[in-house]
């Protein structure tokens, strides 16, 4: 007998920085937004049948803070901002060795995740003490596909 599983999914893909630099109300950094396409599907046994909503978030490229706009309202703003992406960022994670506990029963909480401006070359900690599955989350939620992890 066979078991049929059904659900839903979510798969986030970032599409880049548009419209007019502006300050973060929370980490106060100033810079374009980032529009992150999240799509839902429907699948049937862990498979992807078909898309049932798209949704564009708009957050700050540092902090993630945004909100969610729907799918037309998203697109109308990448397509009326006409920009140049000349804003880039490399995401990366520090594995911190020392720090990393010992034990069976020990969970590793040695992660840190870095975002580096590669125009002005400024680093920013975004957040630290992450376990792996904190950082996993983060460049899910982030729409990024991969993140290097250093071993420090």
């Amino acid at each position: 007998m066979g078991m049929i599983v059904y659900g839903t999914r979510f798969f986030t893909k970032l599409e880049g920085y548009y419209g007019a630099k502006e300050e973060c109300q929370y980490c106060h950094k100033v810079y374009k937004k980032a529009y992150v396409k999240c799509t839902e599907w429907a699948h049937l046994s862990y498979l992807p049948i078909f898309p049932i909503k798209r949704t564009y978030l708009k957050m700050c490229p540092i902090c993630a803070y945004g909100v969610e706009l729907k799918n037309k309202e998203g697109k109308a703003e990448i397509e009326d901002s006409n920009d140049t992406n000349d804003q880039k960022f490399e995401t990366y994670v520090k594995h911190i060795l020392i720090k990393k506990p010992k034990g069976i029963m020990a969970t590793d909480r040695s992660y840190e995740f870095w975002i580096k401006d590669l125009i002005t070359g400024e680093e920013i900690c975004v957040a630290s003490d992450l376990s792996k599955d904190d950082v996993k989350n983060m460049k899910k939620d982030r729409g990024l596909k991969n993140v290097q992890i250093i071993d420090v």
